[in-house]
């Protein structure tokens, strides 16, 4: 393989990596965890996808929201409030209505149903911490062969080193697919759990209203 191949080789891996990145940056984003090994993220800016007229937030005792689905003011009214309850809570919207539920026998069975959805977002930030190393790796590789050139110097090594990569990162790839798709049909389950716990909080009266 000669020099003009190998930096036409390199430019093509470059021209990939924002993509690639970006694809495992829209894979994770909803499953970022909270310091305290606590709550994985569904969304902070759509509506529940099994009730459209149904929102749900849930707040940590220390403010922090990490887990719901809603309105992105609901989220931003929420974190200007922080959490005047001092405990873990759920905040819901339903009918127009708003409501908080702070029971901690709800809360536990809440944080059981989000279990499994939350392990297996950890799976999928690891392997997107890995695709990220790689695609620097790339970068840097890649960087260095343009140098290369410049200079008129040739190093076989780089470009392999790249291909090698670039391979790595497909395999990871074909990992993070898998794994979106259990953990979307985990997802799925959760808000459905949460959402039938909610409207039977609401109707046993054990549901706060809030303004």
């Amino acid at each position: 393989m000669n020099t003009r191949t190998q930096l036409m080789g390199g430019l093509f891996i470059l021209a990939l990596i924002p993509t690639a990145i970006w694809a495992t940056q829209a894979k994770i984003q909803a499953t970022s965890n909270s310091e305290d090994g606590g709550i994985s993220v569904i969304s902070k800016s759509v509506l529940s996808q099994s009730q459209p007229d149904f929102s749900w937030i849930y707040v940590q005792q220390d403010g922090e929201m990490t887990i719901g689905a809603g309105h992105s003011d609901d989220w931003e009214q929420l974190e200007r409030q922080g959490n005047p309850y001092h405990a873990d809570y759920l905040w819901v919207k339903t009918a127009g209505a708003h409501y908080v539920i702070t029971d901690p026998a709800i809360v536990a069975q809440i944080k059981t149903a989000i279990m499994p959805m939350q392990q297996q977002g950890e799976k999928m930030q690891a392997i997107g911490e890995q695709l990220q190393q790689k695609g620097d790796a790339i970068n840097s590789q890649t960087q260095q062969l343009l140098l290369n050139v410049a200079t008129d110097k040739e190093d076989p090594k780089i470009q392999t080193e790249i291909d090698s990569l670039s391979a790595s990162m497909d395999v990871l790839d074909q990992q993070m697919n898998e794994l979106g798709k259990v953990h979307e049909s985990l997802s799925n389950t959760a808000e459905k759990q949460i959402v039938s716990l909610a409207q039977a909080a609401i109707k046993a009266g054990a549901a706060i209203k809030a303004p």
